[in-house]
């Protein structure tokens, strides 16, 4: 049986139902379906039976960032400091660190690299099976493309 939003804002021909207000840290343990408005994100929120997810639109954004490094012929890490950018004028940082290797996507002069077979990522790092290429400057054939924030695509 449904259930019906119980709102004394809410009159005859109202046009909006308000919704609860809190803090992340005041925010009840949860009961599958319930909204909130969490006023520490700024984000609407819904209880799945397990966890709080966001589905306002500020969560909603699909930008995605991408970092370039190059090989040197001798590195396996990248990222952390460690490695080359692609001007070779500074070490390799992430711009975004990952939760896991699975929000993000990589390629080796356009060659897709499988996580947990050509790298593993932990700690900001990115540790490839084998040594990176040095780039010849001239065909691109071993920048390292790293394409992060792949989990909001599905958001």
């Amino acid at each position: 049986m449904g259930r019906f939003v119980k709102n004394r804002q809410l009159e005859p021909g109202a046009t909006t139902v308000e919704v609860p207000q809190v803090s992340t840290a005041s925010r009840p343990s949860g009961q599958n379906g319930q909204i909130i408005f969490n006023t520490t994100t700024s984000t609407y929120q819904v209880y799945n039976g397990s966890n709080w997810y966001n589905v306002s639109e500020a969560s909603r954004e699909k930008t995605m960032t991408v970092d370039l490094f190059q090989g040197d012929g001798s590195t396996t890490v990248f990222g952390g400091g460690k490695g080359n950018t692609l001007d070779g004028s500074t070490a390799a940082t992430l711009t975004i660190e990952p939760t896991d290797a699975t929000d993000m996507a990589i390629f080796i002069g356009g060659v897709y690299q499988v996580p947990g077979t050509n790298y593993t990522y932990s700690g900001g790092e990115i540790t490839f099976g084998s040594v990176v290429p040095a780039n010849n400057g001239v065909d691109s054939a071993h920048i390292i493309a790293v394409i992060h924030n792949l989990h909001k695509l599905g958001a």
